[in-house]
Parts: C-alpha cells; sequence; structure tokens
C-alpha cells in the first residue's frame, strides 16, 4: 500500500512539473524560468531514480507472495536432477556388458561414468570409500529370489542409504564362439542367477554339459572369447555378445518370460524423507514380533513390495527383516518405530525406473 501511495505521488509531482513547464513557455517571466530550470529533466531524472531504488529496497523487505513461495518449494524437474548424474562416478558388478551396468544406464539415463569392479562387495566397498558416488547392485530376481549376498550388503553397509530402483527385464541368451553347434558345447559359464534362470532350458539341451558359477553373466561371456574355445558357452545379455564378439546360439532361454531383477541404487547421502514411490528399511529382532509389524504397516495404508530375512546371528529366531514397501510416508514409518521391539534402521525413499 506503501507503495502505491509514492507511486501517485511521483506521477502527481512529475505532472506538475509539465504543467508548470508549459506554463513558463507561455508566461515566459525571469521568476517562473528561474522555478523552472531548477526543475529540469535532470532533477525529474533524479527524483525518479530514487524513487526506483527506494521502491526496490521496500520491496526486497516485504514478504515474498504466495506465487513465489510456491515457485521456491516446488522440487526440481525430472530433467534438473538429472542434471546431477553428468559428474556423477557409478560402481557396479562388472566386467562391461553386465545386466548391472544396464540398470545403471537405465536409472542415470545414461549419464555419468560408469566403473566396473570384479564384485559386488568391491562396488560398495567403492561407494564407501569415495572412488564413486553411487553403487547399483542386484537385488532379487523373479527366478532366482533374493541374492542373499548382496540382500546382506545393503543389511550390514550402515553408511549407505537406497536412493533409486531398477525393475529391469532379464533376457537369458547362450552365447558361443561364432559357428559353435550346440553339439559341440561341453561347459557353460554364467553367474549363479543366470544358472538358476536357465536350468530347464540346460536341463533339456544341454543335459551332460558342466556349469561352472562365475561372478557375472558377463564375466562367463568374457572368458569364452578369451579362452576361444569352441565347446564353451554362457549364458548372459545379448549386448554381451557385441562385447565380446560372441553369437547368440539360443534367445530367451530363461525359465519365465516376466522374468525380472531389482538393482538398488545405493549411495552415501543421508536417506530421503520426502515422499516417494517406495520406502525401504531393516527391523531386526525376533520372528515372533513380524506379524504385529507387518499389521501395523497394513493399518498406516502401506503395501508390501518385498521382505527378505537374514539371520542376525545372535540367537536362533532372530532376524534383519529387509522390507520394501509403497504409500508409507516417513511419518508413518516413526510411528511405527515407536510402537515395535524391533531395532530400525531407514534406508530412504526412492523412484523406481
Amino acid at each position: 500500500m506503501n507503495l502505491i501511495k509514492k507511486n501517485i505521488s511521483i506521477l502527481l509531482l512529475i505532472m506538475s512539473m509539465a504543467v508548470l513547464q508549459t506554463g513558463c513557455e507561455q508566461i515566459n517571466t525571469p521568476a517562473i524560468e528561474e522555478t523552472v530550470k531548477e526543475s529540469s529533466p535532470e532533477s525529474v531524472s533524479k527524483i525518479e531514480s530514487e524513487f526506483v531504488s527506494e521502491s526496490v529496497s521496500e520491496t526486497a523487505s516485504e514478504p515474498a507472495n504466495d506465487s513465489v513461495s510456491k515457485i521456491e518449494s516446488e522440487p526440481a524437474t525430472e530433467s534438473e536432477s538429472a542434471n546431477k548424474y553428468d559428474s556423477a562416478i557409478v560402481s557396479y558388478l562388472g566386467p562391461e556388458g553386465t545386466y548391472t551396468q544396464e540398470a545403471c544406464g537405465v536409472f542415470f539415463e545414461k549419464k555419468g561414468t560408469y566403473a566396473p569392479y570384479k564384485t559386488v562387495s568391491e562396488a560398495v566397498e567403492a561407494l564407501i570409500n569415495g572412488e564413486s558416488k553411487y553403487a547399483v547392485i542386484p537385488q532379487e530376481n523373479t527366478i532366482g529370489g533374493a541374492v542373499t549376498d548382496y540382500v546382506d550388503i545393503v543389511i550390514n553397509q550402515k553408511e549407505v542409504s537406497v536412493v533409486g530402483e531398477v525393475e529391469l527385464p532379464i533376457n537369458q541368451n547362450l552365447l558361443v564362439l561364432p559357428g559353435t553347434e550346440v553339439g559341440n558345447i561341453e561347459k557353460v559359464y554364467s553367474h549363479k542367477q543366470g544358472i538358476a534362470q536357465g536350468k530347464d532350458w540346460l536341463k533339456e539341451n544341454l543335459p551332460k554339459a558342466e556349469i561352472i558359477e562365475v561372478s557375472s553373466t558377463a564375466e562367463g561371456a568374457r572368458l569364452v572369447a578369451e579362452e576361444g574355445n569352441a565347446s564353451n558357452a554362457a549364458i548372459a545379455s545379448a549386448a554381451c555378445a557385441e562385447v565380446y564378439g560372441l553369437e547368440v546360439l539360443a534367445a530367451g532361454i530363461q525359465n519365465n518370460d516376466s522374468n525380472k531383477t531389482r538393482f538398488y541404487v545405493l549411495s552415501k547421502d543421508n536417506p530421503s524423507m520426502d515422499k516417494n514411490e517406495r520406502m525401504a528399511f531393516v527391523a531386526s529382532g525376533k520372528a515372533e514380533g513380524l506379524p504385529g509389524l507387518l499389521a501395523h504397516l497394513e493399518n498406516a495404508g502401506a503395501k508390501l513390495v518385498t521382505i527378505h530375512d537374514r539371520p542376525r546371528k545372535t540367537e536362533l529366531g532372530e532376524y534383519n527383516y529387509l522390507i520394501e514397501c509403497s504409500d508409507l510416508s516417513y511419518e508413518d514409518y516413526e510411528k511405527l518405530t515407536g510402537n515395535h521391539s524391533f531395532e530400525f534402521r531407514y534406508l530412504g525413499e526412492f523412484h523406481v525406473k
């Protein structure tokens, strides 16, 4: 209101000067000419400048209106969020061509630098040691179930939080050196999940082949290429065929065409408490308390996505439960922790791709 009053006053002053100047031109008396000189355009400009400066100062000191507050409080857009990944280093289970690398590309939209490690443990250690900003690790598969070693890492690494998730369709393929036939194959390399997912096909088509477990599906493909033996094969992605100069002898050999793997994106950042698609946390305690915990989640309107139990290694019947759910706010999670005997560790709210 004060600003409006000042505005009106200045306009009246300028109009008065204009009238005064016009009158002087008609009357042209010495006294009025002197007055006009004192009220020259330079003076008016000076007054206007002082007014603008004062108005800006007053505006800056006044509280922001609702629309400005709304703009400032709005979360970053998806494209703005993606920009922070441009310089990010992401550690993952290598070598090049693994499904984990593919999951990295999906979540980070092919931004950043992906650093392969021989094992998931080493990829997470790289995150802990500051060599990477994020680590992407598998958690469970439609056919093979929980990857318990990797579930243990999420439970036991107290420094990490979950900042994202990828649900990646998995199509397993039998990769061989160019020209190899099924009847030549004596040895098959793959990760234990790849072996489990292709078990039925192997039983039917390669019942006598030696099955060798390696650190990743891509490592199996790399070994086939490196050894150059036409009696070797690998269960891996079609992308690995391109990377290692192999060919797909049999495509889609997984037991289930709906086969997917869930990957977690880990960070050392504080876990987000902002409402998002999913939430994950660890509850540690006696199995007898689990029904009550799940009932509380249901009463809060939460939907259970997945739950993994791992031995707490204290006494029989005590477990670490890695729980993921949707439709649960951080406020409801806090209420949950105050009503149960479990020990809780919050992992974060996050987006799923």
